[in-house]
């Protein structure tokens, strides 16, 4: 693997623009650090109008100091964790941020005593009109709202400690045993290249890439599993400090989600689950084989080869893709590429995986490992709609504002994933047809239905610890074996994909996975719309991605047009699932 140096600078990131050098981060920090005993000034007088103005133009202005510099340390660190400058600075920002947290964690507390005639008198106030929604929350959630001592403890703990230690072992500590194909062969084996084998038509390589993998985690099970253990319990705690009478009730209320829609989608991918199978048994058929495995999923169905592309050309096919969306659109796309705001390939100690970054007042970043497949193709797509998403809410919302749920932010992203996929559809030629649809679909099954399957398995951890009961290595690999025969009865799967869950770093995340399938239900609703030239659609696709944190999500969404407590909007969604499966079978 090439060292960093090894790369030419056009596809790295150029984050001058955040930040020069180290003599400017110790300036703003040492600024910032200055204003850190102002915080309490405010303290018991928030009832006072202007006091309340004042604590919100002070939030502003030591948060726009100081988050630039956690914004570009944190960045810098993933494009090479072995950093130990870097990491040193970033450890300042977080010791900072627990510092800033502590010292503000009045703020909630004291506001959830105002009256509900006093928050309503806020909220219709013009004065403070960017924060209606903030006051709308707190009015709503003053029961779960902590007293003060509470807050302060919280706030001074440094929960992301569990997350860290597991970033650092995968990203840095773990190593894999080379990948070998049917002729003896060895082949370097990261979480890179690892996308590249698994599409080698080659069986022996295929399970060879899945199996030392999953080996590799197997070997330090114990370690992991009690290092997740601690992130439930954490998590659990948190929920109960906070008077929740569940920890996913918690996760949910946080971002004004209602239960309806968790259990919903539940209960419809649940109902689908032949639908997916069905799918498995007819890629077997393409594919020829007595057996499909689950290391079987990505290797090219059809007689054509799978095509290789550059960043260059994926970019420009990328480009031509969305073009549905409007030139404003393109013309930023082509903007990140131009500015160095996407740092491109794999280099020796970058993080894995892909993400994209943004902070109010500032262009958003993309960090990648393309490895110039179609699969790198449409990371890149994915992760710029999560950037176009930054960009329109920044650009359209007021900093209170501005800062979309997580709820929301895996649909732009997957939108573009399916808009990639049905412009391939209608340009490539006919031989490499079978092959987009074959990708798509299997996207489809990893998006919704492997989403919700560790979303049943973070649920089945959560309940074990809520209700009194004990987690153990054994117990948490065998129930994610028993969950993957549930959702891939026709596929046979590996004995160590047990393990599996061990390399999942979402798990960290608070109950994040479920919305990956949020993301392709909703994905499917907007994407078949704006490509049927649906009156009207353009504009309120924008207008999602333009909304921010101004309302609920499900609100911003039904403005848009798909309601997510409707049965309604998963049975579209499911039924053009069905529709590409019919067509894949027929091709």
């Amino acid at each position: 693997m090439k060292t960093r140096n090894q790369i030419e600078d056009k596809y790295k990131w150029d984050l001058s623009f955040i930040c020069k050098n180290d003599a400017e981060f110790e300036k703003k920090f040492a600024e910032a650090e200055k204003m850190l005993p102002q915080c309490e000034k405010f303290k018991g007088k928030l009832k006072d109008k202007k006091v309340l103005w004042e604590l919100f133009e002070f939030e502003r202005k030591i948060e726009n100091l100081f988050s630039p510099l956690y914004f570009f340390y944190h960045n810098m660190t993933n494009v090479d964790m072995s950093d130990t400058s870097v990491q040193e600075k970033l450890k300042r920002c977080g010791n900072f941020s627990t510092k800033y947290s502590q010292a503000m964690s009045y703020i909630h507390p004291e506001m959830s005593k105002f009256s509900d005639k006093y928050l309503d008198e806020l909220i219709a106030d013009p004065k403070f009109k960017d924060y209606d929604y903030y006051f709308k929350q707190v009015k709503k959630h003053k029961k779960h709202a902590l007293s003060e001592n509470d807050a302060r403890l919280l706030a001074g703990i440094d929960f992301d400690n569990f997350d860290d230690i597991f970033e650092l072992f995968s990203n840095v500590g773990l190593k894999y045993e080379d990948a070998v194909d049917s002729k003896g062969k060895k082949y370097e084996l990261n979480d890179s290249t690892r996308s590249k084998y698994m599409e080698s038509k080659d069986p022996v390589l295929r399970k060879s890439s899945s199996l030392n993998t999953l080996k590799a985690y197997g070997q330090f099970i114990d370690f992991l599993s009690e290092n997740y253990i601690c992130e439930v319990k954490k998590e659990v705690y948190s929920a109960k400090v906070a008077k929740y009478d569940s920890t996913i009730q918690s996760y949910l209320d946080g971002e004004d989600v209602s239960r309806k829609i968790y259990d919903t989608l539940t209960k419809k991918v649940n109902e689908n689950i032949p639908l997916i199978n069905q799918f498995f048994s007819i890629r077997k058929k393409k594919l020829g084989v007595k057996t499909l495995h689950n290391y079987d999923l990505f290797v090219p169905v059809g007689k054509a080869v799978a095509k290789k592309y550059t960043f260059e050309e994926g970019f420009d096919i990328i480009k031509k893709a969305l073009a549905v969306l409007g030139d404003d659109y393109v013309k930023e796309l082509d903007n990140t590429f131009k500015e160095r705001r996407i740092d491109c390939f794999p280099s020796k100690n970058k993080r894995s995986g892909a993400y994209e970054s943004a902070i109010y007042g500032y262009s958003p970043l993309v960090l990648i490992n393309y490895v110039d497949n179609l699969d790198s193709v449409s990371t890149v797509a994915h992760e710029l709609g999560h950037a176009m998403q930054s960009y329109y809410s920044n650009k359209t919302q007021p900093e209170a504002k501005a800062d979309y749920p997580i709820f929301l932010a895996e649909i732009a992203s997957t939108t573009n994933e399916m808009l990639l996929s049905n412009y391939l559809l209608n340009t490539l030629p006919k031989k490499e047809r079978l092959n987009i649809l074959d990708n798509l679909i299997v996207g489809a099954q990893s998006t919704i239905f492997r989403q919700m399957m560790f979303s049943e398995f973070e649920k089945f951890a959560i309940d074990e610890i809520e209700n009194g009961g004990t987690l153990d290595k054994d117990k948490l690999c065998n129930y994610y074996f028993a969950l993957g025969k549930k959702y891939m009865p026709k596929l046979s799967l590996l004995p160590e994909l047990k393990y599996e869950w061990a390399r999942i770093p979402h798990f960290f995340m608070g109950f994040y996975v479920y919305k990956y399938a949020i993301g392709m239900i909703c994905a499917l609703n907007f994407s078949s719309r704006i490509l049927a030239g649906e009156e009207g659609v353009l504009e309120k696709y924008k207008t999602y991605l333009s909304a921010g944190g101004s309302k609920t999500p499900n609100e911003i969404l039904k403005d848009a047009g798909c309601d997510l407590e409707d049965e309604a909007t998963y049975d579209k969604a499911f039924s053009l699932l069905n529709e590409y499966i019919k067509e894949y079978k027929s091709l």
